[in-house]
C-alpha cells in the first residue's frame, strides 16, 4: 500500500514520496467499532451504515459535490471512485479507502443536529488485546451552528501487539464546531493506523489533538479541507518515539475559501534509535484570497542514531495569502544543560524533565481527566 503521498512530488532519492505499509502488517479480524461512552441523547449514532447511506451524508453540498469532482486524480495517479468513501480525502490516501472497502468495513455516524452544542464528550475507546486486528470507521457529522467533542482513546498492555487502524471523516456545516481528540497508548508491538480527513463549510471550525505514544510503527494521516469563506483548522500534536519504534505522518490543509485560517503544531521526542517522517502542506488554492496557514514543527532529538525526516511544503495559486512553516529540530541546547547541572540536576533528569513537559502541553488539552491523567502517567513510565 502506497500511503501518505506528497500532493507534489519531489526528488526521488529523498524518499519523501510516499511511504509503504507491507500486507503483512495488515491482520484484521475485527470491524465493529466499540460502544461509545457518555453519548448525549441529542447524538444521533446510526451503526455501520451502508456506502450509499454514507455518501448522502456528504451530498448535501453541491460545493463539496464540484470539489470533489475537482479532485477526482488522486496525488499519486490514481482515480478515486464515486463512493462517499473517497467524497472526502484523508491524509493517508486512497490505499486506505480500498483496504475499507475490501474489508467491507461499514462507518458508525454520529450526527449532531444544528443548533446543538454538546456539553460532554463522547468518547470511543478502544480496548485492545495481544493478537487482535481491528479495523473500524466513523463519519462525525456536525450541523449548522453546533458543536461536539469527541475523544478516541486506544489502550493496550504495553507487551502486546497486532494491528489496529482507524478511519475517521469529519463534516463540520455552517458554523459548526468538532472537537476532535486521539490518545494512542497501544503496546509496543502493534501497528497502528489513522487515517483523518475533514471538509470545513463557512465559518465551520475543526480542533484536532493528537498523541502518539505508543505501537511499533505508525502512520498518521490528516487532510482537512477548508471549503467555505472563514473556516478555521488548529491542529496541535505531540509523540514519543524510543528504542526502534516509527512514526510516519502526512498533514494537508486544503485551502479553498477565502480568509480561511489553517494551524498546526507538532511537538515530539525521539530516543535511542528511533525514526519519524513529518510531511506538512499549505496548499492555497485559487480563490483563497486572504487566507492564513501556519504550521510548526518543534522536534528533540535526545540519541545520535535517530532519523528524523522533514518535508514542508507550501503550493500557492493565489496572491494575497499569507503561508508560513518553521522547524527547530535539534538537542538540548548546552545552555540549558549547564543551567539544570548547576542546580544539582543530572542529565538524564534535565532531559526527562524537558520530555516530559513537551509532551504534557499536548496531554493538557484532553478535556476528560481520567483519559489526561493515563496519558500523562504513560509519558511518565515511558521514560
Amino acid at each position: 500500500m502506497k500511503v501518505n503521498v506528497l500532493p507534489v512530488l519531489t526528488y526521488r532519492w529523498l524518499k519523501l514520496n510516499d511511504s509503504e505499509l507491507d500486507d503483512e502488517y495488515i491482520n484484521v479480524t475485527d470491524t465493529k467499532s466499540p460502544a461509545p461512552k457518555n453519548l448525549p441523547g441529542e447524538v444521533e449514532l446510526r451503526v455501520g451504515v451502508s456506502y450509499d447511506e454514507a455518501e448522502s451524508i456528504f451530498d448535501e453540498s453541491a460545493k463539496l459535490r464540484e470539489a470533489a469532482d475537482k479532485d477526482y486524480v488522486s496525488p499519486n495517479g490514481d482515480m478515486y471512485g464515486r463512493n462517499a468513501a473517497q467524497k472526502v480525502h484523508t491524509g493517508m490516501g486512497i490505499d486506505v479507502d480500498e483496504l475499507l472497502q475490501k474489508m467491507q468495513v461499514r462507518p458508525d455516524v454520529y450526527t449532531v443536529p444544528a443548533n446543538t452544542k454538546v456539553k460532554e464528550p463522547v468518547i470511543i475507546r478502544y480496548d485492545l488485546n495481544d493478537g487482535d486486528g481491528n479495523l473500524t470507521s466513523q463519519i462525525i457529522h456536525a450541523g449548522k451552528n453546533s458543536e461536539i467533542t469527541v475523544i478516541y482513546d486506544y489502550r493496550s498492555e504495553k507487551t502486546s501487539g497486532g494491528f489496529h487502524g482507524v478511519s475517521t471523516k469529519l463534516l463540520a456545516e455552517e458554523g459548526a464546531t468538532i472537537n476532535l481528540i486521539k490518545i494512542q497508548m497501544l503496546g509496543n508491538k502493534f501497528i497502528h493506523i489513522d487515517d483523518i480527513g475533514g471538509v470545513c463549510m463557512e465559518g465551520a471550525t475543526i480542533n484536532d489533538v493528537q498523541l502518539e505514544l505508543g505501537s511499533y510503527k505508525s502512520w498518521n494521516g490528516v487532510y482537512i479541507n477548508l471549503l467555505g469563506d472563514e473556516s478555521v483548522f488548529d491542529g496541535n500534536a505531540g509523540y514519543l518515539r524510543r528504542d526502534e519504534q516509527d512514526y510516519d505522518v502526512n498533514y494537508i490543509a486544503h485551502q479553498n475559501g477565502k480568509r480561511t485560517d489553517s494551524k498546526y503544531i507538532c511537538r515530539g521526542v525521539l530516543l535511542d534509535k528511533a525514526s519519524k517522517t513529518f510531511k506538512g502542506t499549505l496548499d492555497f488554492r485559487t480563490g483563497s484570497t486572504g487566507s492564513a496557514g501556519d504550521e510548526q514543527e518543534d522536534t528533540l532529538l535526545l540519541s545520535p542514531d535517530v532519523v528524523n525526516r522533514t518535508m514542508p511544503v507550501i503550493l500557492c495559486q493565489e496572491e494575497d495569502v499569507d503561508g508560513r512553516h518553521g522547524a527547530t529540530i535539534g538537542q538540548l541546547g548546552e545552555d540549558t544543560l549547564f543551567y539544570m547541572e548547576s542546580r544539582g540536576i543530572s542529565e538524564e533528569e534535565a532531559k526527562r524533565i524537558m520530555v516530559k513537559a513537551r509532551l504534557d502541553s499536548i496531554a493538557n488539552m484532553i478535556p476528560d481527566d481520567d483519559i489526561r491523567t493515563n496519558a500523562i502517567y504513560f509519558i511518565q513510565e515511558s521514560l
